[in-house]
């Protein structure tokens, strides 16, 4: 036989078997949330029925004694005059029979009891006044305190709290059909979240600016000292601010010398208020009618060459004069176009 309870703690319902029941005395402890408690108050039969009801014992009826018949009726019907005298033993042992085809709950009635632990009591005795002498009482010896004996204060002992019965807790699991009541969920404060959110959003800001000093730098020029004093704790490098905007080509002239050999001359501007990295130079070669033939990038190391000057930058609010000589090859351009990038 199988019963099922219901944990008060956070609702599941659990399935339990007549044997674990006994050996744990009624206490289970849930699986779900690990409260233990008293399965009894919410004990039910397996499919969710009440427990069955113990029958009470029916009474017993108790049989009418039988009526004597009035002397008319018995006189009814004459008995026929017997040849024999009936002697007293007779008529004793006649009385002895009737007695014993009476019914037997009937004759246990009429028989007296014996109450031998029943003590009767005449009201009518008069009862003495005096009880008779009272017990002495004497007080017990003094015995000498011991000097050497310490005297420790009395300090009184706070009643422990009442435990469960110490009985084997069965862990029931939850029946697959029966529906669990989910337990409500602790409520944060606020200002945990708010600290939380604050703290986050810190972090986060703070390896965005890691991650994209440089471009942070070019588009705010001001905000480089800062960033200058934080690589230098952290250990990071911080590039020159690179806006093309700001970069203008003041001047450029493709010229043609002997053996195939031309020279670019140009003119760079920069009009920010503030250092720049040096651009790249892509150069495209076209034929007369603008058509490309050739085109090449170069950097900075290529037609600078000094790796101080590349690393300053372009100073601000200045034009800078440029000279890259080329070498070209089976080609015959007619003319040229200049573009910067990063």
């Amino acid at each position: 036989m199988n019963y099922r309870t219901t944990c008060p703690q956070c609702a599941s319902v659990f399935r339990l078997g007549a044997d674990q029941f006994e050996a744990a005395q009624g206490w289970v402890q849930c699986s779900v949330c690990g409260a233990a408690f008293d399965a009894r108050p919410s004990l039910l039969m397996e499919d969710g029925s009440p427990l069955p009801l113990v029958a009470e014992p029916e009474p017993i009826d108790v049989l009418p004694s039988p009526e004597i018949a009035p002397p008319a009726e018995l006189e009814a019907t004459e008995p026929e005059p017997s040849t024999t005298e009936e002697t007293p033993e007779a008529v004793l042992d006649a009385e002895d029979a009737a007695v014993t085809d009476m019914p037997r709950g009937i004759a246990q009635r009429e028989v007296s009891l014996d109450l031998p632990s029943i003590i009767l009591i005449d009201p009518d005795i008069p009862v003495p006044d005096d009880p008779g002498p009272l017990p002495q009482f004497y007080p017990a010896p003094a015995y000498p305190r011991a000097p050497d004996a310490p005297v420790y204060p009395f300090t009184p002992i706070a009643p422990a709290a009442p435990s469960p019965p110490t009985a084997r807790i069965e862990y029931a699991a939850p029946l697959r059909d029966a529906a669990r009541i989910p337990s409500a969920p602790r409520r944060v404060n606020p200002w945990v979240w708010s600290v939380a959110s604050v703290l986050l959003l810190l972090v986060l800001l703070a390896q965005t600016a890691y991650f994209l000093r440089d471009t942070l730098v070019s588009r705010l020029p001001q905000t480089r000292p800062a960033f200058e004093q934080a690589c230098a704790v952290l250990g990071c490098t911080l590039s020159l601010p690179k806006n093309l905007a700001l970069l203008q080509i003041v001047g450029s002239d493709l010229q043609t010398e002997t053996s195939g050999r031309l020279n670019l001359v140009l003119t760079l501007g920069n009009r920010a208020n503030h250092a720049q990295a040096w651009p790249m130079l892509v150069l495209t070669l076209t034929d007369q009618r603008n058509r490309p033939l050739a085109r090449r990038s170069f950097a900075p190391s290529e037609y600078l060459g000094d790796t101080q000057r590349i690393a300053a930058g372009m100073p601000p609010r200045s034009e800078q004069a440029l000279s890259l000589p080329l070498t070209v090859r089976d080609l015959a351009p007619m003319g040229f176009d200049l573009q910067l990038t990063y």
